[in-house]
């Protein structure tokens, strides 16, 4: 993130959290920020299905973040997928 963007981008950051937190299959959306390295933030997302997934990534309010965060950033955003080992699923 470029130092002059840090509080424009958690405010950003936080609406969309608040917004994403109100999708029927997003079961956590937490936002991260770096002790060590100023401006380097996670957002840890988990949702209920693929589905879900997608129905974010169409969402008003993360095409907005979106549009308005990538020019503030330093390097482009990338995801990594995970799979939950534990605590095992009761499914």
């Amino acid at each position: 993130m470029k130092p002059e963007y840090y509080d424009q981008f958690e405010e950003i950051t936080a609406k969309n959290h608040e917004a994403s937190l109100e999708e029927p299959g997003v079961l956590r959306f937490d936002v991260l920020k770096d002790e060590q390295n100023p401006g380097v933030y996670a957002l840890y997302e988990m949702y209920r299905d693929s589905g879900a997934i997608l129905a974010h990534k169409e969402s008003k309010h993360y095409k907005k973040w979106r549009d308005q965060a990538e020019p503030m950033m330093t390097h482009p955003r990338h995801g990594m997928d995970f799979t939950i080992l534990y605590p095992k699923s009761e499914s």
